[in-house]
């Protein structure tokens, strides 16, 4: 059985003479509903897109290197990424601090405490979904987490 995967909701403002363009293509039977055309629509965007998206992490999985400043660790790419308090008390040890760059979801294990976050990452920026209790969310925040 196919599992779609979970959405989120995301909102958007049209004019009226768009959404009444977008009724006429779903009247006609070209689409099933408004969401579907507009799902359909992004992906075809996102789609002719991805040589950019792909230029922009480097490649389509996720890649750990380190910078030139051996005292971080680059950690970016497309889909999923999460650290555990493992992950992250092992880079401490090691004496780095990682930057992080994902687009997609970014998730934290609910072990992890603000203290580590401020140990251990250096900087986040998040294209897409942050998966984190409240109080690590607010210790990403501190270090300029940009969510878009």
């Amino acid at each position: 059985m196919y599992d779609e995967p979970k959405m989120e909701k995301l909102t958007i403002n049209l004019p009226p003479v768009e959404i009444a363009r977008i009724d006429v293509l779903v009247e006609a039977g070209l689409y099933p509903s408004r969401t579907e055309f507009i799902r359909t629509s992004v992906r075809k965007t996102l789609d002719s897109h991805q040589k950019l998206i792909d230029q922009y992490f480097e490649e389509s999985i996720f890649k750990e290197d380190i910078d030139e400043d051996s005292r971080y660790r680059r950690l970016t790419g497309l889909g999923m990424l999460g650290l555990s308090k493992k992950d992250l008390q092992k880079a401490i040890e090691e004496g780095i601090k990682y930057r992080i760059r994902v687009a997609g979801l970014l998730y934290l294990t609910n072990n992890i405490t603000p203290e580590l976050i401020d140990k251990g990452i250096e900087s986040a920026k998040v294209y897409g979904i942050i998966r984190a209790s409240p109080k690590n969310r607010e210790a990403l925040k501190k270090l300029r987490v940009k969510r878009e």
